[in-house]
């Protein structure tokens, strides 16, 4: 057996765990351009091996959530929806005008069971208070559908964030890339900002219960209330 192999596998999962930490950072609320740091300011910050943050960056750059820019005042940065779409298109082989937003909506809304039990699982306290507080500025924005709904994808990234399932969270969180890129042709004449913070409201606490019966039901009441 190739005695290098348990230290590779190792480093991996550092990489991943490393992964999913700044993940959840960057679903939890960082803004499309922030800069995060250079290597070295990674390396430091969490002190890991070098060859441990090349590998998550690596993984953040394929699920689209991070750039690397070059040169005086470079480093890595929480990449902008642009190229989060654009590598959409990749991943699921997209082509211009192809995938009709409610075609993408009909599969989110097939995986967000499968998502959002994940979180029931896996979740931490910390996380149910993050949740909670993106849905009490949803509630600032009822009145506002384009302010809402651009909280409503924040919401719905960290959920995703929770998700221990790299493939279904993946697709997912391209999908969602995919809808919210949408949104500048969305129509909103029957939103109802009450009842929906309401739902976001209870969904949050049924993952917070764990999966069973009031997350099922939860799930079964919440749907997406906007069309293009």
């Amino acid at each position: 057996m190739n005695a290098e192999a348990p230290l590779l596998a190792l480093r991996v999962s550092r990489a991943e765990t490393l992964a999913r930490r700044l993940e959840a950072e960057i679903l939890g609320g960082l803004e499309p351009g922030s800069r995060i740091g250079t290597k070295e300011d990674l390396r430091r910050r969490y002190g890991v091996a070098v060859a441990t943050v090349t590998e998550t960056l690596r993984l953040l750059e394929q699920r689209g959530l991070v750039e690397a820019r070059p040169g005086r005042g470079g480093g890595i940065f929480v990449a902008r929806p642009a190229t989060r779409v654009a590598l959409t298109h990749l991943q699921l082989g997209f082509r211009t005008g192809s995938a009709s937003y409610e075609d993408c909506l009909e599969v989110r809304e097939a995986l967000e069971p499968l998502v959002c039990r994940d979180a029931a699982l896996y979740h931490r306290a910390d996380d149910i208070r993050a949740l909670r507080e993106i849905v009490k500025r949803m509630r600032g924005h009822v009145d506002d559908p384009a302010g809402y709904f651009k909280l409503n994808w924040a919401l719905h990234r960290r959920i995703a964030a929770l998700c221990r399932n790299q493939p279904l969270r993946n697709i997912y969180l391209t999908l969602l890339d995919y809808l919210e890129a949408s949104l500048d042709r969305a129509e909103y004449g029957a939103f109802e900002g009450e009842a929906s913070v309401a739902l976001h409201e209870e969904l949050v606490a049924a993952i917070d219960t764990g999966p069973g019966k009031r997350l099922d039901r939860a799930l079964a009441r919440h749907r997406p209330l906007v069309r293009p």
